[in-house]
């Protein structure tokens, strides 16, 4: 029987390929100040910043490979129906077989207009630009949009700016999901604290992490190690 499987991915599934997590206790994000890198203000004050920051991190992540545990989510999407709803801005789920990636956050490798409606204030009253495309280079100051001319940016989600949640498609993932699997999030913050309750009537429901908050998921099996240790297991397990 072909299942219905929905998985929800945090930094955690993608730090042993090497990718770098969002943030350090220092409030730093590979040296640069969150707030810099990562908000509509610091693309203001200095564009080459950003885009420098973001060009380090694109080629960055293709030098990084897939590690188990994003092969075994490819393993079991060849098998049934699997959802990935990831906070992840890498693409090691697409590159081990996965097709259906919902990136909440967006994507390193997409690029879209400064002017596009997402960003967290407006521009010019009522101005609107929705170009988006793939890159295969990093983006350069006077990279320049082809509709409209404006500067063209990274497709990432920055303090400010509405995170990718399309209820329509959630809800009807919610009512059809046979498995839910959380891997390499705390699941203490938002979207994750709030994904977990609504697939709380999930049939079967499974947690990896490697220091888990038992209060918060009451009702799911939870899988005590890292992501690339445990679902391995949790995918032969499924695939029997």
């Amino acid at each position: 029987m072909r299942l219905n499987i929905v998985i929800f991915s945090g930094a955690g599934l993608s730090t042993e390929s090497g990718i770098p997590t969002f943030r350090d206790s220092g409030g730093l994000w590979e040296q640069h100040r969150i707030e810099d890198v990562a908000s509509p203000e610091g693309w203001e004050r200095n564009k080459k910043l950003v885009l420098d920051f973001y060009g380090m991190r694109f080629l960055k992540q293709l030098e990084c490979k897939p590690n188990p545990a994003h092969e075994a989510i490819g393993k079991l999407a060849a098998h049934h129906s699997v959802t990935n709803i990831t906070q992840n801005i890498d693409t090691l789920l697409e590159r081990s077989g996965s097709e259906k990636v919902w990136h909440l956050h967006g994507r390193i490798d997409m690029q879209k207009c400064e002017f596009h409606r997402s960003l967290g204030f407006t521009f010019d009253s009522g101005f609107d630009c929705d170009f988006k495309s793939r890159i295969s280079k990093p983006i350069q100051l006077g990279d320049l949009c082809p509709k409209c001319g404006g500067q063209l940016r990274p497709d990432i989600v920055w303090f400010g700016e509405p995170v990718d949640m399309r209820e329509d498609l959630l809800m009807d993932l919610i009512k059809n999901a046979d498995i839910f699997i959380g891997v390499g999030t705390s699941a203490q913050v938002y979207p994750a604290a709030g994904l977990l309750p609504m697939f709380r009537r999930t049939k079967e429901k499974y947690f990896i992490d490697p220091n888990p908050n038992y209060e918060l998921l009451d009702g799911f099996e939870v899988l005590n190690g890292s992501a690339s240790e445990q679902m391995p297991k949790l995918v032969e397990k499924i695939l029997g």
